[in-house]
């Protein structure tokens, strides 16, 4: 197909076409755009140039069209003039060249030599408009076409290596994957005769309850009873991943949809099994890891269903079965499925087959080749931290990986590895069971026996920094059941878990040290009532706090005392004699003069009150001085200063405060 060369195109942009002043259109107001078409030999290639002009501009004599479109036989092109007077290309098509819907409705041609010329273009029986507007449409769904076919070709041939899906998937499917079922009649009595959907075998039971779980006594499957009277139809689905070898650095992992259902003879059905969607993943050639995603569409392709990417879902939060790339793993194949790759050692089985339930394997094989030390992790039977680490760690230096050991990897001591095997450790813990180990804890291993068992997460370290682990678990869990019913003054419960008590216990401990308590004395360490002795040390903290803030607002107005008196037109500057009156200013005239006394002890401000002469003691204005100058004037609810009040504060400033030997009393 021959482009359409555009350089050739802008000689013929501006075609020099005139309209006559006295045309109709020209005041025709339904009309917004005036079409002028001709035929021309542009590039050794015969174009369709279509010019639209504004109607209010061709009026007023500028004929200058908004658009020229260049139209051939199997593309299209049009330059737009924008407002600042550059041209620019675009692909649209005519009708989409404006945002308005209606922007074809007020589209006319100048003359009927204009259409018949379109008309004739397009050899149609149509009008001018209508002839434009379906050959465009039918070179665009020309041109979609072949772009899909030059993706579809591109899958094809990433689909090209693909092997055939194991003939073993679909047995182990129904015997390891898909629930087993006890049917049984519905009796009375306590022993019901039933068989196991699983191996055929027949079984008397007793307890036997609808949709209760049990155990086949024969195969070991575990089971859900369903009575035959009861039970209904029965339709189960999964998803399963099949891992292939694709190249040397690369496999593939395609994800299998099975759904099944259970016939009258109770004896299972399949209803359908497809393959619903293909992940690469692979390494090239520099080390860099890289994935792709297929998916298969169940809509019309020219080639091939499959389409590169995820498969579109209506709400990223909410689960679609047909998306959901979770699910069991295929251990058949593995062994001759990942051989010569860089996945050969890759214990995938193992960790799937550790609890046997669906997985994502996308990230746990991009993972693998990211940390070195997860194959030893999984084989030494830490799964949880191994889990934990595939699939969205937060803690991202909690492993050592440039050692071989376990203890070292796990930077723990080599005595304490066999318990975190035993207890299945998650990262969450191990980071918390490091800091003991760096801290050289006795107890550790007890201790975080506490903690999971307690659900505590938080200040244990700042504790045992001052105590032993054992010391602080008896002693708190005396308290707990000491205080565990306490109640605060409003009704709810003072320690509603072991970590509020345990936060509580760290702050008492710290409030301790630094009111210079003796920390050795275990009357001081372990009080007999915690709440009380936290309360009390607190009361303690905020009188001394209190005291010192009086003393330095005292001092504070000590050193202005009379010194920035005055009075004038029955009005008076008084101080406050303690930081109680600020705060009942505040209160009285509803403003929040009251958080300043901190500052007024700081130094960073000095707070005055304005009175009636004739009241003294009600509250007036409130007067804020900052760096020797007024910053505030208020009165009751912030109200700004009256005419008469502001006349006082002027003169106040001028003969008191702005006073050189009393600029430094303010």
């Amino acid at each position: 197909m021959k482009k359409i060369n555009k350089r050739e195109c802008r000689k013929f942009a501006g075609c020099g076409w005139r309209i006559e002043s006295g045309h109709g259109l020209l005041i025709a107001e339904q009309i917004e755009y005036i079409l002028r078409a001709a035929v021309r030999l542009i590039g050794n290639q015969r174009l369709l140039v279509l010019s639209v002009y504004l109607r209010k501009e061709a009026a007023e004599g500028d004929f200058t069209p908004k658009w020229t479109v260049f139209q051939g036989r199997e593309e299209y092109i049009t330059l737009e003039r924008g407002d600042d007077g550059i041209a620019r290309w675009r692909t649209a098509a005519f009708e989409y060249l404006n945002r308005d819907y209606r922007f074809t409705e007020k589209c006319a041609f100048y003359s009927r030599k204009d259409e018949a010329c379109v008309v004739s273009f397009f050899r149609s029986q149509e009008n001018g408009l209508r002839a434009l507007l379906r050959g465009q449409r039918r070179i665009f769904d020309k041109q979609s076409r072949r772009r899909q076919m030059k993706r579809e070709r591109e899958v094809l041939a990433r689909m090209k290596r693909l092997p055939k899906i194991p003939k073993g998937v679909e047995p182990w499917i129904q015997e390891n994957v898909l629930p087993a079922y006890f049917f049984y009649d519905y009796k009375r009595g306590k022993r019901k005769k039933g068989i196991c959907s699983a191996c055929g075998s027949e079984s008397v039971l007793e307890n036997v309850r609808n949709n209760a779980e049990g155990t086949c006594p024969d195969c070991g499957h575990r089971w859900i009873m369903k009575a035959r009277g009861r039970r209904g139809k029965i339709y189960d689905r999964v998803t399963c991943q099949v891992i292939q070898k694709v190249g040397p650095r690369e496999v593939v992992i395609r994800i299998l949809k099975a759904h099944y259902h259970y016939d009258q003879s109770e004896r299972i059905q399949r209803t359908s099994l497809y393959e619903n969607a293909r992940i690469f993943v692979g390494v090239d050639e520099k080390g860099n890891i890289k994935t792709e995603e297929f998916y298969y569409s169940f809509g019309e392709g020219i080639l091939t269903r499959w389409k590169r990417g995820k498969r579109p879902v209506f709400c990223l939060w909410q689960q679609t079965f047909e998306a959901d790339t979770c699910g069991h793993v295929y251990g058949g194949n593995l062994k001759r499925g990942l051989k010569g790759t860089p996945w050969q050692h890759c214990p995938v089985r193992q960790f799937y087959e550790y609890a046997r339930e669906p997985k994502e394997m996308e990230p746990f094989l991009v993972e693998y080749l990211k940390h070195p030390r997860l194959e030893h992790l999984i084989k030494t039977g830490f799964y949880r931290l191994s889990s934990d680490l595939v699939y969205g760690s937060s803690y991202p230096s909690f492993l050592d990986e440039s050692q071989n050991r376990t203890h070292q990897i796990l930077r723990v001591a080599a005595e304490d590895v066999s318990y975190l095997r035993r207890l299945d450790v998650s990262e969450k813990h191990l980071a918390q069971f490091q800091k003991y180990c760096l801290n050289n804890l006795k107890d550790r291993q007890r201790l975080l026996d506490w903690q999971i068992r307690n659900e505590v997460e938080r200040d244990i370290c700042q504790i045992t920094a001052r105590i032993t682990a054992h010391k602080m678990m008896r002693y708190l869990e005396r308290q707990y059941v000491l205080l565990c019913v306490r109640k605060t003054r409003y009704g709810s419960l003072r320690y509603r878990n072991m970590q509020e008590l345990v936060s509580e216990y760290r702050d008492y401990l710290d409030m301790c040290a630094e009111q210079n308590y003796d920390m050795k004395n275990s009357f001081v360490l372990y009080p007999a009532d915690l709440q009380k002795a936290h309360d009390k040390v607190a009361h303690r903290i905020k009188m001394k706090a209190n005291a010192k803030m009086r003393r330095d607002f005292k001092a504070a107005y000590r050193r202005i005392m009379n010194r920035l008196d005055f009075e004038w037109k029955g009005m008076k500057i008084v101080y406050p004699a303690s930081p109680e009156e600020i705060i009942s200013e505040g209160h009285a005239l509803h403003h929040c003069v009251g958080g300043y006394v901190d500052r007024v002890a700081k130094k960073e401000c000095m707070i005055l009150f304005l009175r009636l002469c004739e009241e003294e003691k009600k509250p007036f204005y409130t007067i804020e001085i900052r760096n020797q100058e007024v910053t505030q004037v208020r009165g009751m609810k912030n109200k700004s200063a009256t005419p008469e009040v502001e006349e006082f504060m002027k003169r106040w400033s001028r003969r008191v405060l702005e006073a050189p030997e009393r600029k430094k009393a303010a």
